[in-house]
């Protein structure tokens, strides 16, 4: 009769470790599991919310620039196509390349411009944007000498100054029509923007990659 509450006390105990241990032993690999299971889904989250924000590109041959001229206060608005560099006053702009975003995109034009100083010094009062093929040949009659007094009053160069700015380069990158002030021409007499990239001709695929990579 004594057996009875000996067999009782132990199978209690024993069954007293059988619910702790079913509490503590899987719940620990559980929590493991979930919590790499989170990590994962996160990343995943981050790489959607990347290729959301990444925009698509159309890459167009032609751009509208906007110049200004800081002396005169005159701004211009031309065309400038791939390959065709434009004489714009002392500057001569040369592009390779621009990218349009689509219409169901936000819009943003992105041109890579390279700007560098025309070789002729009478080519600085030249206020309307020409071909720089057309320039070579351009006649006196054609330059505004008003303009070329402020133009050296502004931009004064002895000789050897005059021959190592003849082939200075002012700029080479990227300018974004939403966000002029990012990448711009730093320039006593000049700034240039990007207004929009236009023609969906294609063009050399040559030239810089696309900006979004």
């Amino acid at each position: 009769m004594k057996l009875v509450p000996i067999v009782c006390a132990t199978a209690a105990l024993a069954l007293s470790v059988g619910l702790s241990a079913a509490q503590q032993g899987p719940d620990e690999p559980a929590a493991e599991e979930q919590g790499a299971e989170s990590d994962g889904l996160l990343e995943e989250a981050e790489d959607d919310q990347r290729a959301v924000r990444q925009p698509s590109y159309v890459k167009l041959q032609t751009a509208t620039l906007r110049a200004l001229d800081k002396i005169t206060g005159r701004s211009t608005d031309f065309e400038i196509k791939v390959g065709e560099p434009v004489i714009y006053g002392s500057l001569k702009i040369d592009l390779s390349v621009c990218y349009q975003t689509p219409p169901e995109e936000p819009p943003e034009s992105v041109a890579f411009l390279k700007i560098e100083t025309t070789q002729a010094i009478r080519m600085r009062s030249m206020a309307v944007p020409r071909l720089a093929s057309e320039v070579e040949g351009v006649d006196d009659s054609e330059i505004d000498a008003e303009a070329i007094a402020q133009n050296d009053e502004a931009e004064p160069r002895g000789d050897d100054e005059q021959e190592a700015a003849d082939e200075e380069l002012l700029f080479s990158g990227w300018m974004f029509a939403s966000s002029p002030g990012l990448s711009a021409l730093e320039h006593p007499v000049y700034d240039v923007w990007v207004i929009r990239c236009t023609d969906r001709s294609p063009v050399s695929p040559s030239g810089p990659g696309n900006p979004a990579e």
